[in-house]
């Protein structure tokens, strides 16, 4: 049995877990070649060796490309952490003795990037100096996408629970439900607003505006989005504050309640109506986070989950 067992562990390569991964990645043997940078019979060897030695069929042809059986899908989501995992000792390895200057890829919303993260930049890097930090903007739904694919260490995202087996989610903080109005509008001037309130005035938002679908049924479910008075719809927050500057409509958006002295705007907290939206870190499964990307991460806690 103990020779068998051996036999078993050396027929088991890296090589052909990260082929059938890719493969499954990829939808064909020619990208999934491609995106390893070796021929397309090569992979077919590691897929079909791994089929060998599981006794299983992992993909069958479709069309011009392939896609995985249940087995395969079932392999592919053991395989996943193993394979990332391997792909990240090197650079953390490397990181942790001080070989190479360390570096992180975050990818979020503009939103987050430009209100959330705002503060938390000049403090990390002041903290960090040596460290080469990179930041990608992607829409809502395209920001799991880049962490998945490995194009960024780490995603900052609202608190949609990944579908990939490739992903996790870990909680960071939490926002507020936000009314944004002019500071001479009567909203400004009353000490409670309720969400019926808000039929008064037209709302800049679209409805696909909100990352919560909770949150736009409910007011859909009041009319809002049918009031005969909206002749805006704006989807990003940036927008959404423009065109309440503008005296076009009042506003919802998530973040933090700010009223300077100086400000355009006047806001009042909702959350009592609208509830707290939750940011979560999106991390690879099986990659071991570089101390750079926790040390960013609780960067975030420590600044914005206050």
């Amino acid at each position: 049995m103990a020779i068998t067992q051996r036999h078993a562990y050396k027929e088991i390569r890296l090589q052909q877990l990260r082929s059938l991964c890719a493969t499954a990645q990829f939808g064909s043997l020619v990208a999934a070649a491609r995106s390893l940078n070796v021929s397309q019979p090569a992979v077919w060897e590691q897929v079909r060796a791994l089929e060998r030695e599981f006794g299983a069929v992992f993909v069958k042809a479709v069309g011009r490309g392939c896609q995985l059986t249940e087995a395969g899908k079932i392999m592919v989501e053991l395989a996943e952490p193993v394979v990332a995992a391997a792909d990240s000792i090197k650079r953390t390895f490397l990181e942790r003795q001080g070989q190479v200057i360390p570096r992180l890829t975050v990818v979020a919303t503009q939103r987050i990037l430009i209100e959330d993260l705002r503060d938390v930049v000049p403090h990390f890097i002041a903290k960090n100096p040596r460290i080469t930090l990179r930041f990608l903007e992607r829409p809502n739904g395209d920001v799991y996408k880049a962490v998945e694919s490995g194009e960024a260490d780490l995603a900052v995202a609202s608190d949609r629970e990944p579908t990939s087996p490739r992903l996790r989610a870990e909680p960071a903080y939490e926002l507020d439900s936000v009314l944004i109005v002019l500071r001479d509008h009567p909203l400004a001037k009353k000490s409670a607003v309720t969400p019926r309130e808000l039929l008064k005035y037209p709302l800049v938002n679209a409805a696909d505006s909100f990352a919560r679908p909770e949150v736009a049924k409910q007011l859909s479910d009041l009319g809002i989005f049918a009031a005969e008075n909206r002749s805006i719809e704006a989807t990003s927050t940036l927008a959404v504050r423009h065109f309440v500057k503008m005296g076009l409509g009042i506003g919802l958006v998530q973040g933090r309640v700010k009223n300077g002295p100086q400000a355009e705007l006047f806001e009042r907290d909702m959350s009592r109506h609208f509830g707290r939206p939750k940011i979560n870190f999106i991390w690879r499964k099986g990659v071991l986070p570089t101390a750079t990307a926790q040390n960013f991460a609780d960067t975030v806690r420590s600044l914005v989950g206050e």
